[in-house]
């Protein structure tokens, strides 16, 4: 066993290349931690990007925003680091639509770029149509589309109207 908190722990695996143990996975650490310190967590747009496939970028920190004072936790080179924020900026917290307004946020600048658009896009369009997550997270960006800013909802509608699951009747 080993210790990654207070009171969070987990049997490492050995990486077959290496022989050494693995890095615990941060996105169940941040789960975890959540749980355990019952705080609402939305995570920064670079680390929402990589796990969307929207970028090869590998964040070295890992910014979470979080309604609840936590300390940072090493976890081998990457550190995950807790920031207090007011309850107003965890909307999309725990919502299956944060990732991907999150991972736009971030990506903002490269939107304007048509090929990098047209790829975001074509990763989207490819997350949407999952059969076992694609759904919620569609409905959950419809009902939350208020709420993020103009230009998202201009590129998210453009999205979710040419989804071919809005064919179906």
């Amino acid at each position: 066993m080993r210790r990654i908190d207070r009171g969070l722990y987990d049997r490492p695996r050995t990486n077959n290349l290496t022989g050494r143990a693995t890095v615990p996975d941060y996105r169940a650490v941040i789960r975890a931690v959540t749980r355990r310190d019952r705080a609402r967590a939305v995570i920064d747009g670079m680390t929402a990007a990589n796990d969307l496939g929207l970028t090869t970028a590998v964040p070295a920190r890992i910014e979470v925003l979080v309604d609840a004072r936590l300390k940072p936790i090493k976890l081998g080179t990457q550190e995950i680091h807790f920031k207090y924020a007011a309850p107003s900026r965890l909307y999309w917290a725990d919502r299956p639509g944060m990732r991907v307004v999150q991972a736009l946020h971030w990506m903002q600048d490269m939107l304007t770029q048509k090929g990098e658009r047209k790829r975001i896009q074509a990763t989207l369009r490819r997350l949407f149509a999952d059969p076992k997550h694609g759904e919620a997270i569609r409905e959950d960006l419809r009902a939350g589309l208020s709420a993020v800013p103009i230009w998202m909802q201009e590129f998210l509608r453009e999205i979710l109207r040419a989804d071919p699951q809005e064919a179906k009747p």
